[in-house]
């Protein structure tokens, strides 16, 4: 997986092979910063009454705000994912 990433962003495995660690580690800390917030986010949404996708697009959106306002850069994906996972733990807890 490592060298297609590396193919794909015209890197060598050896420059990849440094940077991937520090980025896998701001990801962690954005996401383990966000999920607390995903989680409220996502349980004050869950009896509402619009659409899963309305709900996603909420969540994303309030989501987006809480990291502009705490100072964290986070990606849509990172977001999404966030989002995503705090459905899935929701979820796994009913």
């Amino acid at each position: 997986m490592t060298k297609l990433l590396a193919k794909l962003l015209g890197l060598t495995n050896a420059v990849l092979a440094f940077y991937l660690p520090v980025l896998k580690a701001i990801a962690a800390s954005g996401m383990a910063a966000l999920l607390p917030v995903a989680l409220d986010i996502v349980r004050s949404l869950a009896s509402a009454d619009i659409t899963s996708g309305e709900k996603r697009d909420l969540a994303l959106n309030r989501l987006r705000e809480a990291a502009i306002n705490q100072g964290i850069e986070a990606s849509e994906s990172l977001l999404r994912y966030t989002v995503e996972s705090a459905v899935q733990k929701l979820k796994a807890g009913q």
